[in-house]
C-alpha cells in the first residue's frame, strides 16, 4: 500500500470531505482527493470525480505535478470514459491534457497532416480498435483492416516520432474459447494488428491486452446493448477499469515512480530463515511452498533485466545470504542481478538511506518489500515518501500482488536499461575507491576518463527522451521535451544538439548526458538544456560537455555563451556549475539566475578526455 492511503478518508466521504473544502482550500481539497482517488468505487463515484477533478484550478493541480504530458485517443468507438480514467489514474505529479478523435476517424486521424491528432502534438497516441468495431455490432467477421492499419501508423510513423499503446479488441461476447468461428477471429484479429503495429512503428509500439483487465471485474465486462447504444465497446465500469490499467502503462512509459526495489531475504526471496533453519532447510522448492519464492524472484529478475535496480536489504550475516545464492540452485535471482547488499543487523531504515546516497537516487523513487510488518513499519515511519509493499501473508501471493500494483512495468526499454545493474555496480565501485583515502584530484586523475560528442539522432532519440523526461537532480532548466519536439531541435543546423557517452577503467556509463543550445543574437547562443544522470555526477563530465560546446560556438564565429539557472526542489546539486565555470551572473529574478561566459578561453576540463563520436 502506498504511504498515502494510510489514513485516507473512506470511499463514503472522501468525496464530500473535498468538495465541502473546494472553495475555501482547494489545495486541501486536490490532496484529499488524490490520497483516495484510488478507493473510487462504481460509476457513481466516477463522475463525480471527473466533475470533481474540472473544477480543481490549474494552478493547484500544477503545483503537484513535475511534467505535463498530452495524450490522444482514437479508435473505433466511443474513448470518453477511457481517456477520463486514464486522466483520473495518472499520478499528481502528471499534469495531463487528453485528446478524443472522432468516432471510427482514427486512419484519418493518423494520415492527414494537418488533422486535429497533429495539432494536438500528442506525447503518446492510445489507439483502440474494438471487436465491435471491427465486426459491425458482432454482425459480421470480416478480415481485420490490416493494411489500413499498418499504412495509416506508418504514415504518422514517418512524421512523427510518438509511441503507441494500441489496445487489442476485446473477445466477442458470444465467444467460448473455442474453435467457433468468433473464437477463431478474435485470436487472428488480435495477432495481425500486433504484426501491424510493429511492423508499422517497430519499438514505438506498445500492446495492451485488456482480457486480463477484464477478468479482474466481479460484474459482465461484456454488453452488446453498450454498442448499440452508445458505441461503448465495454460496459462502464469495465472502460474505466481498462483505463485505469491504461495510466499504469502510460506512466510507466513517461515518468515511473520506482527506480529501486529493496526486498528483503528471509521469508520474502525463499522460505525461512537461513540463520536458524541453514542453507538446506530453505524452501526453494517450485513443487511445494517455496514455488510462490521462486515466483516471486522470477518476477524481480525480469525487473532488473528491465532497467530497475535491486538492493538487497536483510538482517543477517553476509556470509549466510552469499552461501544461499551460492549453494541453492533453484534460486532464479544471482547475486550479479543486485546494484547492492545491504545485509547486517542495523535498522533498514538505515539501510536504506545508505542505499540512496551510494546509488546517488532519492529515496522516493524506491519500493520496499519486506514480509515483516514491524519492518515495513520502521521504514515507512522513518520515510513516508517510500513506497511500501503491504505484502499478503502467503508467498504464493507475492508475485501476483507485486505485479498488479503496476509499478514495475517498463513498456519501453533502451539499450542503456538493460546494462543499468551493472553501471550502478561500477559506480558504487568508484565511490569506494575514493573513500580509500586517496585525494580526489588524485582519483580522478586515475580514472582515465573519456566523454564522447555525438550529435542527437533517431540512433539516440528514445535514449535522450528519457533523460529529459526523467533526469531531475543535474538539471539545469527542467524543460520537458517529447520525442518530437528533440528531433525537431536535432534536425535544426543552427541548434547545438548533443549527447554524451561517457567512459572510464571500470566501465561504459553509456549514454548519460545532454546539452541543447540555441541562438541568443548575433555571436551569442543561450544554453536551453543541460542534464546529467546522476550516476556520473560528481566525475567533472559537465565540464568536457561546456568545452565541447565552446569548441563548437568558436568554431562557427560566436564569442558568447548565455546560461541559466531555474531551481527546483531537487535540481541544488546544478546551482554552482555555471558560476563554477566562470560564467558572470547577469541577472537574478524570483525564479532564475541569468549568466554569461566569454568563450576566448577554454573551460577548465583538467580530467577529461573529450571526442566527437563517429556516427
Amino acid at each position: 500500500m502506498h504511504h498515502d492511503q494510510i489514513n485516507a478518508p473512506t470511499s463514503e466521504n472522501y468525496l464530500y470531505q473535498a468538495r465541502k473544502l473546494l472553495q475555501a482550500n482547494p489545495t486541501e481539497a486536490f490532496d484529499i482527493f488524490i490520497k483516495s482517488k484510488d478507493r473510487l468505487s462504481g460509476f457513481t463515484d466516477f463522475l463525480s470525480s471527473v466533475q470533481f477533478m474540472k473544477k480543481i484550478p490549474k494552478e493547484v493541480r500544477d503545483k503537484r505535478a513535475m511534467a505535463d504530458l498530452k495524450v490522444a485517443f482514437i479508435g473505433n468507438c466511443t474513448l470518453t470514459y477511457l481517456s477520463q480514467a486514464v486522466s483520473i489514474g495518472l499520478s499528481p505529479r502528471i499534469s495531463c491534457q487528453t485528446f478524443e478523435g472522432t468516432f471510427d476517424l482514427w486512419a484519418v486521424d493518423l494520415i492527414a497532416p494537418d488533422s486535429d491528432l497533429v495539432q494536438f502534438n500528442p506525447d503518446i497516441v492510445v489507439l483502440y480498435l474494438s471487436a465491435f468495431g471491427l465486426t459491425r455490432g458482432g454482425t459480421r467477421l470480416d478480415q481485420p483492416p490490416v493494411e489500413q492499419i499498418t499504412d495509416a501508423l506508418r504514415s504518422f510513423a514517418s512524421r512523427h516520432q510518438t509511441p503507441f499503446v494500441i489496445v487489442l479488441p476485446e473477445p466477442l461476447p458470444d465467444g467460448t474459447g473455442g474453435d467457433s468461428d468468433g473464437d477463431i477471429w478474435y485470436r487472428t484479429a488480435s495477432q495481425e494488428i500486433i504484426w501491424a503495429a510493429k511492423n508499422a512503428l517497430g519499438d514505438r509500439a506498445v500492446i495492451l491486452d485488456p482480457v486480463p483487465t477484464l477478468l479482474t471485474l466481479k460484474d459482465e465486462w461484456s454488453s452488446s446493448r453498450m454498442w448499440d447504444n452508445a458505441k461503448l465497446p465495454l460496459p462502464p465500469n469495465a472502460c474505466i477499469a481498462l483505463g485505469r490499467r491504461l495510466s499504469q502503462m502510460i506512466e510507466n512509459m513517461t515518468y515511473p515512480s520506482v527506480k529501486v526495489i529493496a526486498v528483503d531475504c528471509d521469508d520474502t526471496l525463499w522460505g525461512g530463515v537461513v540463520g536458524e533453519d541453514g542453507v538446506a532447510g530453505l524452501a526453494l522448492s517450485p513443487f511445494d511452498q517455496g514455488a510462490g519464492h521462486l515466483r516471486f524472484q522470477r518476477l524481480l529478475k525480469e525487473a532488473a533485466r528491465k532497467g530497475l535496480l535491486l538492493v538487497a536489504v536483510s538482517k543477517n550475516d553476509m556470509e549466510n545470504v552469499v552461501d544461499v545464492f551460492e549453494q541453492r540452485t533453484e534460486m532464479i535471482l544471482s547475486m550479479d542481478d543486485f546494484s547492492l547488499l545491504k545485509v547486517n543487523w542495523q535498522p533498514k531504515s538505515q539501510n536504506l538511506l545508505e542505499a540512496a546516497n551510494e546509488l546517488g537516487l532519492g529515496i522516493d523513487s524506491f519500493l520496499f518489500i519486506d514480509d515483516s510488518p514491524f519492518e515495513r513499519g520502521e521504514v515507512q515511519a522513518a520515510f513516508p515518501e517510500i513506497l511500501v509493499a503491504d505484502l499478503p501473508e502467503s508467498a504464493d501471493d507475492y508475485a501476483t500482488f507485486i505485479s498488479g500494483l503496476g509499478i514495475l512495468e517498463r513498456p519501453i526499454v533502451t539499450e542503456e536499461d538493460t546494462k543499468r545493474t551493472e553501471l550502478y555496480r561500477q559506480e558504487v565501485q568508484r565511490q569506494s575507491e575514493l573513500k580509500s583515502g586517496v585525494s580526489l584530484d588524485d582519483f580522478l586523475s586515475g580514472l582515465q576518463l573519456e566523454v564522447r560528442a555525438k550529435p542527437i539522432d533517431e540512433n539516440n532519440l528514445a535514449r535522450v527522451t528519457q533523460l529529459v523526461s526523467k533526469t531531475n537532480q543535474f538539471n539545469l532548466t527542467t524543460p520537458r521535451y517529447t520525442r518530437e519536439e528533440l528531433s525537431h531541435l536535432a534536425n535544426d543546423q543552427d541548434v547545438y544538439a548533443y549527447c554524451y557517452d561517457v567512459s572510464d577503467r571500470l566501465g561504459d556509463a553509456g549514454l548519460t548526458g545532454v546539452m541543447i543550445a540555441s541562438p541568443d543574437g548575433s555571436q551569442t547562443y543561450r544554453i536551453d538544456t543541460l542534464l546529467m544522470s546522476c550516476r556520473v555526477m560528481g566525475r567533472t563530465v559537465e565540464n568536457a560537455m561546456f568545452e565541447h560546446v565552446r569548441q563548437w560556438l568558436v568554431a562557427r564565429g560566436h564569442k558568447q555563451l548565455r546560461g541559466e539557472y531555474i531551481p527546483t526542489k531537487k535540481n541544488k546539486p546544478v546551482a554552482d556549475i555555471l558560476p563554477g565555470l566562470g560564467f558572470s551572473r547577469e541577472s537574478t529574478t524570483e525564479d532564475r539566475l541569468l549568466y554569461l561566459a566569454h568563450l576566448d578561453q577554454p573551460f577548465d576540463n583538467p580530467f577529461a578526455k573529450i571526442t566527437e563520436a563517429e556516427n
